[in-house]
C-alpha cells in the first residue's frame, strides 16, 4: 500500500490541517511508511500533531493498529491473559505518576490471573512502566520466545514495545521530543503483540475511551473495560468517580464507579503522587511488604479487581477488590513479583 495512492504527504498533512478525517487505509498507508523508515522526521510531527489537534476517529485508530500489528514481532499467550494499561493522564499528574497499571499487573496475577501488559519508557510522564520494572530488578529485554514460556510459566510478563515494534524506532525518538501524548499512547494497548481479548485500560477523557471500546469490539474483545477517572486520570479513581465503558461479548455500555460504595474512602490527589522510577519502586515495595496501607494501596488493588473482572475470576467490582486486597495481604503480589525478579 503506497501513501503516494492517498496524496501523498503533502495532501494529507493539508487535510489533517482543515481538520478533515482519513480513511482507514489511508491511516494505515501512512503509518506502514513511518515503520518502514521512508518518512522524514518533520513528517513524523507533523502527522502527530496534526492528528491531535484534529482528533483521531476510531477508523483511523483502526487503520493505525492495523499497520502497528502487522510489522509487530508474534507473541503467543494463553487463553484467557489479560492486559492492564494506561494511556497517559492530564500533565499535573505526569509530574509525579504512579504507575499504578504496573503494580496493579502483579496484584493481579496474586490474585490468580494471567497477565501480560504492553508497555513502554517514558514518553511524557516521570516514571514509565518499564522504567519502573527495571528498577524493580525485571529483565525488560527478554525476547518474544522467552517472555511467551515466562507468561506460560509465572502468569505474568510484560512485552516491550521497543523489542515486539522494533519498527518503532524510527517514530520514537520523535514521539519522545514532542514530550505530549500522541495517539501512539493510545495504539499500545490496541496493539499489543500478543492480542489478548481482555483488558483493563485507562483513557483520560471520554472520547477517547469511546474511540478505544470501538476498536476492541471491532477486533473481538471478549471482556474489556475502558476507564476515565475524575479530574482526566487514565485509572479508576480514588479522588472521585470513574466513568466505565465497558464492552461483553460484543455489547457496550457505561456506567459509573463509585469508590464510595465499595467502603473506600475519598483521597487528595497528592496522596496518590509517585514520581521517577526509583521512587515508585520504593512504593511498589513497601505497597507489597505490607507498610504501604493508605490511599495508594487502595487505588492499586482498586484497578488489580477490575483486571479480575476482566479475566473472568471475579463476579463484580467488590469481589474483585477484595481478592486483590487478600493477594496483597497474604503475600501473593509479592510473590509474583519475585518470580521474575530472582
Amino acid at each position: 500500500m503506497l501513501l503516494e495512492d492517498h496524496g501523498g504527504w503533502p495532501g494529507l498533512l493539508d487535510r489533517l490541517c482543515r481538520g478533515e478525517d482519513l480513511s482507514a487505509l489511508e491511516a494505515e498507508a501512512v503509518l506502514a511508511e513511518i515503520l518502514s523508515g521512508d518518512a522524514e522526521p518533520a513528517q513524523i510531527a507533523g502527522f502527530l500533531v496534526g492528528l491531535k489537534v484534529k482528533g483521531e476517529t476510531a477508523e483511523e485508530t483502526t487503520g493505525l493498529v492495523r499497520a502497528m500489528v502487522s510489522k509487530a514481532e508474534p507473541l503467543e499467550l494463553p487463553e484467557g491473559t489479560i492486559d492492564i494499561v494506561g494511556t497517559g493522564g492530564v500533565t499535573s499528574r505526569r509530574d509525579a505518576a504512579l504507575n499504578v497499571s504496573t503494580m496493579a499487573c502483579f496484584v493481579a496475577v496474586g490474585a490468580g490471573a494471567t497477565v501480560c501488559k504492553h508497555g513502554n519508557r517514558r514518553a511524557s510522564s516521570t516514571s514509565g512502566a518499564f522504567d519502573l520494572l527495571e528498577a524493580l530488578g525485571v529483565d525488560i529485554d527478554i525476547s518474544p520466545n522467552e517472555l511467551a514460556v515466562q507468561v506460560a510459566e509465572h502468569r505474568i510478563g510484560f512485552a516491550f514495545a521497543r523489542t515486539f515494534h522494533p519498527a518503532m524506532r524510527f517514530a520514537g525518538p520523535i514521539r519522545a521530543g514532542l514530550g505530549i501524548p500522541t495517539v501512539f499512547n493510545v495504539l499500545g494497548p490496541l496493539s499489543h503483540p500478543g492480542q489478548p481479548r481482555r483488558q483493563l485500560v485507562g483513557a483520560a477523557d471520554a472520547a477517547l475511551a469511546d474511540r478505544m471500546v470501538e476498536v476492541f469490539r471491532v477486533n473481538g474483545s471478549l471482556h474489556t473495560w475502558v476507564v476515565t477517572g475524575y479530574d482526566a486520570l487514565d485509572e479508576i479513581s480514588l479522588t472521585g468517580t470513574t466513568r466505565v465503558v465497558e464492552l461483553r461479548e460484543g455489547k457496550v455500555r457505561e456506567w459509573i464507579l463509585d469508590p464510595t460504595d465499595l467502603g473506600l474512602s475519598l483521597v487528595d490527589p497528592g496522596e496518590l503522587a509517585g514520581g521517577g522510577p526509583e521512587r515508585n519502586a520504593e512504593i511498589t515495595r513497601m505497597l507489597f511488604g505490607g507498610s504501604e496501607t493508605g490511599a495508594r494501596r487502595d487505588m492499586v488493588a482498586l484497578n488489580a479487581g477490575a483486571g479480575l473482572v476482566v479475566a473472568g475470576i471475579a463476579e463484580d467490582i467488590a469481589d474483585g477488590l477484595e481478592r486483590a486486597m487478600a493477594a496483597i495481604a497474604d503475600g501473593s503480589a509479592a510473590a509474583a513479583l519475585a518470580s521474575i525478579t530472582e
